[in-house]
């Protein structure tokens, strides 16, 4: 019985790791706007929200995990809605 679970357990780990590995999926084109927009009337939880995704993209770049293309590309749009975002919050 424990030898079926762990080839169970082993061959789910394999998928598990292997997936992402064998795919090759592009990264899927994210909408930060509707995503910001989502965290209701709150400024500061939306600034949050996004300088923590500004500070993921980095860290996906620096570990070569984006091509320097998307990463190019995420952080634009990023930074242009932290701009819109600070702008809003200046006129409350």
């Amino acid at each position: 019985m424990s030898l079926i679970t762990g080839l169970v357990l082993g061959a789910m780990v394999l998928y598990l790791i292997g997936y992402p590995i064998v795919t090759e999926e592009e990264i899927d084109i994210v909408d930060y706007r509707e995503r910001v927009n989502t965290l209701e009337d709150d400024i500061e939880l939306r600034k949050e929200a996004i300088f923590s995704e500004l500070g993921e993209i980095e860290l996906d770049y620096q570990m070569n995990k984006l091509s320097e293309d998307d990463y190019k590309e995420l952080k634009g749009r990023l930074q242009k809605l932290a701009v819109e975002v600070m702008k809003e919050e200046e006129a409350s």
